[in-house]
Order: structure tokens, then sequence, then C-alpha cells
């Protein structure tokens, strides 16, 4: 792959180059997309799309690794070690909630990379635990074993649950019409307020994962 211009020379008109790509990616595929249009969305020429990135590949590569390294770094701020079990799960929710609503193009563009097969996203994950250390799996992997070993919680595989919880988070986003089609005809006569019903999102999460992971107190007639 060939170096990129990145160099910090310019950070504003980067941004700017890889907000129009997300948005023709998810538009129009990996395959559909084309430089020439790139620029445009942008508002610069061909020319200076190339001095930057070079090439659509490494476009495409760098807003994945710019997706991951933002999602991990706020993730690892939020995530204290001295947090409970239940903040730590709260604390997760609400900002894969909220990192997702702010940039809510994101999950349409990984799932975009995942149907080509993910092998981007896969070799930059890669690089980034090699280079920089991903912390965050780890800590919440034994963070899940510890509770469930003390039996606080329920045995439960953290891989899965990590599945789990990403899911429930992402899903509204990316079901969003559906989701709204559906409360039309369900709740014909209330108000579709987004904020308020991300808000609900957040917390019917949590209640439905935490609590169900509590153990239960055995009965004394059991």
């Amino acid at each position: 792959m060939e170096e990129q211009k990145t160099g910090g020379e310019d950070p504003t008109k980067e941004q700017i180059i890889l907000e129009a790509a997300m948005d023709i990616f998810v538009e129009k595929g990996w395959s559909g997309a084309r430089m020439q249009e790139i620029a445009d969305r942008a508002g610069i020429n061909k020319a200076l799309l190339h001095y930057y990135f070079r090439s659509k590949e490494n476009i495409y590569d760098k807003i994945i690794e710019s997706v991951l390294s933002r999602f991990f770094s706020e993730m690892n701020q939020e995530l204290q070690t001295d947090q409970s079990f239940e903040q730590v799960i709260r604390q997760f929710i609400y900002g894969v909630v909220a990192a997702i609503n702010a940039n809510p193009r994101i999950p349409m563009f990984i799932i975009s990379e995942l149907s080509r097969g993910g092998k981007n996203v896969q070799g930059i994950l890669a690089s980034m635990v090699d280079q920089y250390g991903v912390s965050l799996p780890q800590r919440m992997f034994a963070l899940i074993r510890r509770e469930s070993e003390s039996g606080s919680i329920r045995p439960i595989d953290p891989p899965q649950l990590m599945i789990t919880l990403l899911g429930s988070c992402l899903f509204y986003f990316v079901a969003e019409p559906l989701v709204i089609e559906i409360l039309n005809h369900v709740q014909p006569q209330a108000d579709y307020d987004r904020a308020r019903f991300i808000e609900q999102r957040k917390e019917s999460i949590f209640d439905v994962i935490y609590y169900g992971l509590k153990a239960r107190e055995e009965s004394p007639n059991a």
C-alpha cells in the first residue's frame, strides 16, 4: 500500500475529505465509490485528493483506522479501573450509543466493510493492537470473569456477553427506518421523539442485560 500524505499539514481539510468519503462509501459501497465523486463531495479537486491519500484504498483504510481509534480511545476514557461491574456495563452501553449517535453512518460503513469479508478492518485492528495495545476487551473480559467467579452474576462467556452488548447498542441505528415504521403502526398516536427514544434505549439495554445477569437467590423451598 502506498504511503498517504497526511503529515498533519491540514487536519481540517483531511477530516472534510474523510467525512465526504464515508458518505460516498455508505451510499455506493466500495466498488461504487469513485475518487472524483469523493473529491466533488469534499469540495476539492481530484489532484488535491490524490495528494492527501493517493488512492481510494488509503482513504478507506484511514476511515476504518479513525473509527476504531476514536472508539477505543473514548471507551478507555469512559471505563475507569475502580468502577463497579454495574457502572462499567452502564458506561459501556451509554458510551457506545453516544459514539454511534454522534456519527450514525459508522454502523452502515462497518457493515459494508464486513460484507466485503472484513479483511481491511481485521488488518488495521491487528496493527493497532501491535502498535498501541487495545486493553478494552481484555479489561472487560477480566471483569466479567471476576464477577462470574465471585457469584455476583450468572456464569456467562465473556465474548458472548461483549457481542450481545455491542449488538444491542448497534441494532437501533442500523434498523432505524424499520423501527420507526413499526412504531408508527404499533403506536399510531404517539409522536416519535428520536432523542428521547435513544435515551430510553440506553436504559432499556442496561436493564435487560444487567438485571438479566444478576445472580438469583435460591428459593428456600427449591
